[in-house]
């Protein structure tokens, strides 16, 4: 029997018994939460073996272990438990505050002030959702791909076919300097300024290494070179940093903390202001569909359109980028 017909065995309750020996590494505790005799649980695991060509799970002294095969079907199995649940028993019923699970999501370190609102959103309209939000990581589009994170923010296009994406806000630029700078008497910021003055570059979890920074890409048209001094992954160490140096960084509008004692915002470059960047929220493949996800991507496109708003509609930063308002597009303009 080839890998294909074998799927077509697969079964919820497959799908149920995976998800138990992951959480529970004990046959016994599973077949008290399943209902299921130990000789059905040992034959249901024989016909996951062989639908996987894989062990499934190995035998050790702290009991079962997944194999990263196990770890990697318990993935989606979860997902699709909760879609038949959703979708067949509480279909006709669905109540957004009754949602009881975890959000996982990640988002660019810029956006990361934003988990604070949303934190307090949740606990306002979707009480039993636990959050669990990180800053972007290297491999963060992969674990999108597969499922391991429900959502994700972030400014990079996406090329990974299992990831659906919608444009969430645009991403307003300026840079901030300590003050008392230099170049606070001319109010804004140069592309010659860039290659002469100490430049920290926010590096994204990897996404402006390698020569793929907005700074990088536009000095080079004009045959320049930014005099990098230092690439951070946190934007707040970035924000310390410029208090004793003479160092510029270019960031988005919406990491600014709210106090910025010490700290100067300046209109950055024209050449670099004018290419179009905007906030993505990113959802798996493996998520999308059931009322539950509809809902969810929603509530967050709502909730970090709101806080885009609010960073952009701060006087000290209005007085740089002008006022604009982000959230204009429905939700499923882009998906």
């Amino acid at each position: 029997m080839n890998s294909n017909e074998s799927v077509k065995d697969l079964s919820i309750a497959h799908l149920q018994l995976i998800v138990s020996l992951i959480k529970h590494g004990n046959a016994c505790v599973a077949s008290d939460e399943l209902g299921m005799s130990q000789s059905t649980i040992s034959y249901h695991l024989r016909r996951l073996r062989s639908i996987f060509a894989d062990d499934m799970f190995v035998r050790t002294g702290k009991g079962l272990k997944p194999t990263e095969r196990c770890l990697q079907v318990g993935h989606f199995a979860r997902d699709l438990i909760n879609r038949v649940e959703e979708e067949l028993i509480h279909g006709n019923d669905f109540a957004p505050s009754q949602i009881e699970r975890e959000l996982s999501l990640v988002a660019d370190d810029t956006a990361c002030g934003w988990f604070a609102k949303l934190f307090n959103d949740l606990q306002k309209t979707l009480p039993k959702v636990a959050l669990c939000a990180r800053p972007w990581y290297l491999n963060a589009m992969k674990d999108l791909d597969k499922g391991a994170i429900h959502f994700g923010i972030h400014i990079m296009p996406n090329g990974t076919k299992g990831i659906y994406d919608v444009e969430v806000a645009p991403c307003h630029r300026l840079c901030v300097v300590r003050e008392g700078h230099p170049l606070c008497a001319q109010g804004k910021v140069t592309l010659e300024d860039l290659a002469m003055y100490p430049v920290i570059l926010n590096d994204l979890a990897g996404w402006n290494n390698n020569g793929n920074s907005l700074i990088e890409r536009v000095l080079k048209q004009h045959n320049l070179q930014p005099n990098f001094v230092g690439r951070m992954g946190y934007v707040s160490s970035i924000f310390s940093a410029l208090h004793n140096s003479n160092a510029i960084t270019y960031t988005s509008a919406v990491s600014l903390p709210k106090d910025l004692s010490g700290l100067t915002l300046l209109k950055g470059p024209v050449e670099i202001d004018e290419i179009e960047c905007n906030y993505r929220l990113y959802i798996s493949k493996t998520r999308y569909g059931s009322q539950e996800t509809n809902y969810l991507i929603e509530f967050i496109f709502k909730s970090f359109t709101e806080y885009v708003n609010s960073q952009y509609q701060r006087d000290d930063v209005v007085s740089i980028i002008g006022n604009v308002v982000a959230g204009n597009k429905e939700v499923g303009d882009n998906i």
